[in-house]
């Protein structure tokens, strides 16, 4: 299938307006170039990668894994407080551990390769766009609303395999037909085993049965691409299992069929889940992105229009029918969302843009009004009451009150800028409040200034990998339930067999002050976060 040729922007009443009446670019017309797109939305990313301490559970769990694989020197196995960690191939952990390498063990150096790799998801899906989607909509104002969509942007600064799988999808769809396309699959592979496969090979079997076409599956790239698939996605899957009995059938049965079939990981979730996902991602795009998906599906019988509305329902479809569900889980297939807002808002006509504008007003102004309850209640007032919102806060939602009338006026990428500034702020507020949001930085430090070296520390009931991460070093877990089937011999605290004065201890809150009772001991609470304690027992 050979690619659709761009529509220019002037044809399109998108990329390059003019001042009525006038021969000159409009000021802001720059905006609309996707180069422009991409370098302000990477611009934000990096600015903002160290601006809070890595979230658990996520972050700081791929964090730890890497830390740990590049403080053992083993780059093979994946492990997790020195338990091996099978649930995600490496490539991860490797490119994390490369940057830790650079940057150091840090947020930076954690998060700094995400953003790059949420960069790359923007910069191919320009590529793809303009080779084979191209008369969908303009390359710049998809791009903004691509970038500054609530999921893309949370999740494309978030430590996790998900943007890198998103960058390996978005990597196919730029090159495809061509054997690179495959070796992009393969990089997908080895980021999160054959779930690539899903918003890419599966995508090009419907749309093909769809059209009835058997062109279609062309893009599937020629035979020696697969044997390159094989030769980057395989190798370390074919050498685990070699090295480590059981592990074919754990990685087959457990981390592939028993998540999709079952319930396993306690990540349910009704069918319609990942429909509220897509919606509330889509944000403040998202009346947009339904004039763009209703605007496709009239046009539904040209090829771009049905590619592009199979690489998003192909895998919301499918992931509807999962066991464990996650919001993430739709991040590869998100590109088509953007073009489509783009598409929307570029002729949706008045009504689209007035919903849109009346989305992000009605943000802003419940925002102001509400947000001082939520960030009481953040600050812990007792009881729960308005507290003063952070300036920067104000400034971010002022800038999406702001961006509303740009909409209006018919200026999208104006727009996603003010709404990119607006994110930015908000994050910068959220700075001095990272505990209660999820970041045991907090803990790590007040641990730091009340330990005394050599003093044990341990973790109680419910393990939290961020403090190992900030302490740079292994910590024992006591009663945490975990995964022993790899693990030779089971590890268990030793801890209260230590000749040691004091203990340290991170467990749900009340829980080790119980726990000291019951043995006898004094508990002392040092810090807390959210629903955890840090504090230690001595004799």
């Amino acid at each position: 299938m050979t690619g659709t040729p761009a529509v220019p922007a002037a044809a399109t009443g998108s990329g390059g307006r003019r001042n009525a009446g006038h021969g000159r670019l409009h000021p802001w017309a720059a905006l609309d170039r996707p180069g422009v797109a991409i370098a302000l939305i990477a611009l934000a990313l990096v600015l903002t990668a160290g601006l809070t301490g890595l979230l658990e559970p996520t972050e700081a769990r791929y964090a730890e894994i890497a830390r740990e694989m590049r403080s053992s020197g083993d780059y093979l196995v994946p492990r997790l407080d020195g338990i091996p960690h099978y649930h995600k191939p490496p490539l991860t952990y490797w490119i994390l551990a490369a940057s830790y390498a650079i940057l150091g063990e840090s947020e930076w150096g954690a998060r700094l390769p995400t953003a790059l790799a949420t960069v790359a998801v923007l910069a191919l899906s320009v590529v793809a766009l303009r080779r084979r989607f191209g008369a969908l909509t303009p390359a710049g104002p998809a791009t903004w609303m691509l970038g500054t969509s609530a999921l893309f942007f949370a999740l494309g600064r978030s430590v996790a395999s998900d943007p890198y799988l998103a960058a390996a999808v978005a990597g196919f769809w730029a090159l495809a037909p061509s054997p690179w396309a495959l070796g992009a699959l393969g990089i997908g592979f080895l980021v999160k085993g054959p779930v690539v496969l899903v918003p890419t090979v599966l995508v090009v079997l419907v749309a093909a049965a769809w059209a009835r076409d058997r062109s279609m599956l062309r893009m599937l790239g020629p035979a020696w691409g697969w044997a390159l698939f094989a030769a980057i996605g395989l190798p370390w899957f074919l050498i685990v299992a070699a090295r480590t009995p059981g592990l074919l059938s754990y990685l087959v049965n457990t981390q592939v069929w028993q998540r999709y079939t079952t319930e396993v990981d306690r990540r349910p979730g009704p069918p319609w889940y990942f429909v509220g996902v897509l919606l509330g991602g889509a944000l403040p795009w998202t009346a947009a992105f339904l004039a763009g998906f209703g605007r496709l599906w009239r046009e539904r019988a040209a090829p771009p229009a049905r590619l592009a509305l199979c690489w998003l329902l192909v895998p919301l479809i499918f992931f509807s029918f999962s066991g464990s569900k996650l919001p993430a889980y739709l991040l590869p297939c998100f590109v088509p969302v953007g073009w489509m807002a783009a598409l929307g808002l570029e002729r949706g006509g008045g009504v689209t843009r007035a919903v849109t504008a009346g989305l992000l007003a009605g943000f802003a102004l419940t925002g102001l009004i509400v947000g001082s309850f939520a960030f009481g209640r953040l600050v812990g007032l007792e009881p729960p009451r308005a507290g003063m919102l952070p300036w920067a806060a104000i400034v971010g939602l002022v800038a999406l009150g702001y961006a509303a009338t740009w909409v209006a006026r018919s200026r999208p990428s104006v727009a996603a800028l003010l709404v990119l500034f607006g994110l930015v702020s908000l994050l910068t507020a959220a700075v001095p409040y990272e505990g209660r949001l999820g970041s045991a930085r907090p803990l790590a430090r007040a641990l730091r200034e009340s330990r005394t070296p050599g003093e044990p520390v341990v973790e109680y009931l419910r393990f939290n990998p961020g403090l190992p991460f900030y302490l740079r070093e292994l910590v024992p877990m006591l009663e945490v339930p975990r995964e022993s089937g790899f693990l030779d011999p089971a590890r268990e605290a030793p801890v209260w067999a230590a000749s040691h004065p004091r203990v340290w201890i991170l467990g749900p809150r009340g829980a080790s002050e119980r726990l000291g009772r019951s043995l006898g001991l004094r508990y002392q609470r040092v810090a807390r976060e959210q629903r955890e304690a840090l504090g230690f027992v001595a004799r």
